[in-house]
């Protein structure tokens, strides 16, 4: 099964250069043939990957000690959900994950073309294979997954016990279906500037935008997943610690974000239309970029989620170099012949939408920069300096809540411009308020709380506007529509500022207490008395685990029962803090057992209130369920057109 999956890798990998070769060269002499037999191979490499896949799913299944990967990322012991999510805990198995994905995404769009969108679509095909030759290098020459052991062990060494979690068998596919889906607006953005804007194709521009719009979605549940891991499993209380691989994902998700909106109000031969381009090459070229701080920059950069491996991630730099030269040979040509009939930006929305881009992408460079500083540090200095997490709030919540108030105007200026009325007044009105308020308390907490207040204030008045139009008319005929993509659009805002409430109120005002108990001892935080009971031990598959029985009084009443616990796993010498939490839409009461002496039966017991934290949740959800409202909406005016 081995040798089947790494001939697999061999044969998309000249399968995936033979693409490349005779794409271009069918697109450039306007050979059919040419190009129909770069169709075939790039779903032959599918194939050959599919087979690759399903080999190593195969493997770890089985348990297969011989090969490297496998005895590294499992155990007999391992249940068979964490066996088969062991395919993406190892740098090997997910960059197999993330380029199958990727050749996936490209047969489904470039591969089912019209006639007149075939050399489009040939160019388009050849920039993703170009990638994927690169990916496949790494694959077979540095990271291969079929790789065998001398001798094989009698049991693998087990899978990261940080990676035994629900989330974590979620987070990384979720995260690489969002990364590998923006391949299909990068290979639209250089098929477009090699044609230099002569062919507009309508249907390939709907596709890239749609394609966009369901990779944010998913890179947005990853992304949330990830927070929701670190809040139950790393014990701290927290969720985001800015670190470099959290950071990695981030980036991408910011000027993805600016690119939807570009989409939105693309125009050919506009500002507008350079922006989308751009966006696109810079979205997918962090998406690469942050594999590459993943897997082999964190030692440097001191990442709790990196797993640093050394080899040819410098093939990953190598890419990125490939593609800017490329793109910026194409964007001077394009740049030379437009450069006299580039037209204004026309209208309001255009102007509005440039603006949020450059706050989006000043944010985006204001943590890649936080993100590299102890790389860059160790260059003029013989210590690494890192920033701590505090650098970050403080570098981007100005800009945060600036995208903020924005946000919460941004629909009505989009539409009527920059009028004096009640809220570009309010903005202004609320801004101040904000600075005032934040230079007085010296915390971004209720500065952010003023400024949802009003977002919520312009998105209610937007829901209610359009509903009285709707319901009050006189001219039926003169309604407006049931509006799909208008009212995912305001749910994802809506999701955004719940978000920035449970940030700001969680972070701004949670209450934390640590103490040392004996059983029957407790202690008291926020009008609850927290009392240790006793100790137990439960036996799983892989592990032990000593947890607390906890007591939770207010007053007199009994309000719930607690079991925080420390798990330790067989082959690792590695334990996780299992947290306990009590939720309620109001606060979390979050308890964690740091340590536990069980000779003495001492423990020392975190205890946090966490107020209004779940609407970053439920924000997450609103914005998601608005996303996937947007994304209906697309394909009910596609059936209405045809």
């Amino acid at each position: 099964m081995a040798d089947l999956g790494q001939f697999a890798l061999l044969l998309g990998l000249f399968l995936s250069g033979y693409a490349v070769l005779v794409d271009l060269l069918g697109a450039g002499r306007k050979k059919s043939g040419l190009i129909k037999s770069g169709n075939n191979a790039t779903i032959s490499s599918l194939a050959c990957l599919t087979v690759a896949m399903a080999a190593l799913w195969v493997l770890l299944i089985k348990s297969d000690f011989s090969v490297i990967y496998i005895a590294e990322h499992t155990s007999r012991a391992l249940p068979a959900a964490y066996k088969i999510s062991a395919l993406w805990a190892g740098s090997a198995g997910s960059l197999l994950l993330w380029l199958w994905l990727q050749v996936g995404f490209v047969v489904l769009v470039f591969c089912k073309s019209e006639a007149k969108q075939r050399t489009f679509c040939a160019e388009a095909r050849a920039i993703a294979n170009f990638v994927s030759v690169f990916f496949l290098l790494i694959l077979i020459m540095d990271k291969n997954p079929f790789a065998l052991s001398v001798a094989a062990p009698a049991d693998g060494m087990g899978l990261n016990p940080l990676l035994q979690h629900p989330a974590m068998v979620l987070h990384p596919p979720i995260l690489f279906i969002g990364y590998a889906g923006f391949v299909i607006p990068f290979a639209w953005a250089f098929a477009s500037l090699k044609h230099n804007g002569e062919q507009p194709l309508p249907a390939l521009f709907q596709q890239s935008r749609k394609w966009t719009l369901s990779s944010w979605l998913f890179l947005t549940i990853g992304i949330v997943l990830g927070a929701w891991w670190a809040y139950e499993e790393l014990g701290w209380g927290g969720y985001w610690a800015w670190d470099p691989v959290e950071n990695a994902s981030l980036l991408p998700w910011l000027t993805a974000t600016a690119l939807i909106h570009s989409f939105r109000t693309y125009q050919k031969r506009s500002p507008i239309a350079t922006w989308t381009t751009v966006l696109s090459l810079v979205t997918f070229s962090l998406c690469i970029f942050g594999r590459f701080v993943t897997k082999y920059l964190g030692a440097l950069l001191t990442s709790v989620h990196a797993f640093t491996e050394r080899g040819l991630g410098i093939l990953f730099l190598i890419l990125l170099l490939h593609i800017w030269a490329l793109a910026a040979i194409f964007m001077w040509r394009k740049f030379r012949k437009d450069k006299n009939d580039l037209p204004a930006v026309a209208g309001t929305a255009p102007t509005v939408i440039i603006l949020n881009n450059y706050l989006l992408v000043l944010l985006t460079f204001m943590i890649f920069s936080g993100t590299l500083f102890p790389l860059f540090s160790g260059l003029f200095t013989e210590q690494k300096i890192s920033l701590k997490p505090e650098y970050f709030t403080k570098i981007t919540a100005p800009c945060g809540l600036v995208l903020l108030l924005f946000l919460s105007v941004c629909p009505h200026l989009l539409k009527y411009g920059i009028k004096k009325n009640w809220r570009t007044i309010g903005a202004v009105l609320i801004a101040t308020t904000a600075l005032v308020t934040w230079l007085a308390t010296d915390t971004l907490a209720p500065a952010c709380l003023i400024i949802c207040g009003f977002a919520v204030l312009n998105l209610g008045a937007d829901f209610l506007g359009r509903y009285i139009k709707r319901r009050y008319t006189n001219n039926k005929q003169s309604v407006p529509p049931l509006n799909l993509r208008w009212y995912g659009a305001r749910f994802v805002h809506v999701g955004v500022v719940l978000v920035f409430i449970g940030i700001a109120a969680s972070g701004g005002y949670e209450i934390k207490k640590e103490a040392a108990l004996k059983p029957n001892e407790k202690i008291s935080i926020a009008g609850f008395d927290i009392t240790f009971d006793k100790l137990k031990a439960e036996h799983g598959p892989n592990f032990t685990a000593v947890i607390a029985d906890i007591s939770v009084h207010k007053g007199h009443k009994l309000i719930t029962k607690l079991s925080p616990s420390q798990a330790f796993y067989n082959r690792s010498d590695k334990r996780t803090s299992e947290v306990d939490i009590r939720r309620t839409l109001a606060y979390d009461l979050y308890v964690a057992l740091t340590a536990v002496d069980s000779s003495s039966k001492l423990i020392n017991l975190q205890v946090l209130i966490k107020p209004l934290i779940n609407w970053i949740w439920i924000g997450s959800i609103v914005s998601v369920l608005g996303t996937i409202l947007i994304l209906f909406s697309f394909n009910k005016r596609k059936k209405n057109v045809s």
